[in-house]
């Protein structure tokens, strides 16, 4: 009853990863092409090239990882017909989930220490000395700036090209959290198989 409970759990956070890695790599995408189409500069540092990366293979990982779940769930999973006792699916979730949540942590980790780099007082002390406005598209976007203030409205497409930083931002801290409960999920399935395989029958 309780391998049922965490694994319906952990089904539900695999689908909501996978809506919101879909939605962030959309987003990201869309940012692009909106900067692109409206001349906006933005920095394209290797955080840039590492979110085209994690964003994709989040959503193709967490897909992947739905259809084992619904093995698991439904059927006890292949790793009970094999004598592993329950713990292979678990064991191979736990494996991912921990992965993806590091790669996430170098994004989230990243953006947090790029903060004081993306306040709108950083970033308009850097237009006046070089004489051009850069969106830190590929450094993330902090989250304390408002795009209802200067400069962003007195900007072309300033107060939308914000809007977008601060979802893209705001998304990646969701998908970090979700696949770190994905993981908190697939340890309990892993204790929980270990204290079922100790519980031997009585023999009559």
């Amino acid at each position: 009853m309780i391998r049922g409970f965490l694994l319906t759990l952990v089904l539900l956070l695999l689908a909501l990863q996978f809506l919101a890695s879909l939605f962030e790599t959309a987003l990201y995408a869309g940012e692009k092409i909106y900067f692109d189409h409206n001349d906006l500069l933005y920095t394209r540092g290797w955080l840039y090239y590492f979110k085209w990366v994690v964003k994709p293979l989040s959503g193709v990982l967490a897909l992947g990882l739905v259809l084992p779940t619904l093995c698991a769930c439904c059927c006890g999973g292949p790793d009970r017909r094999f004598g592993t006792g329950g713990k292979g699916f678990p064991s191979v979730l736990a494996f991912f989930s921990v992965v993806l949540t590091g790669l996430w942590a170098v994004i989230v980790g990243f953006q947090l220490r790029n903060n004081e780099h993306t306040t709108v007082s950083t970033l308009v002390s850097n237009t006046v000395s070089s004489g051009v406005f850069v969106y830190p598209l590929g450094d993330g976007f902090s989250l304390k700036n408002d795009c209802d203030a200067a400069p962003f409205p007195q900007i072309d497409h300033g107060k939308t090209a914000c809007r977008l930083l601060k979802a893209e931002s705001g998304m990646a801290i969701g998908c970090l959290g979700l696949w770190a409960l994905t993981f908190l999920m697939s340890v309990f399935l892993l204790c929980n198989a270990r204290r079922t395989s100790k519980i031997k029958p009585i023999a009559v």
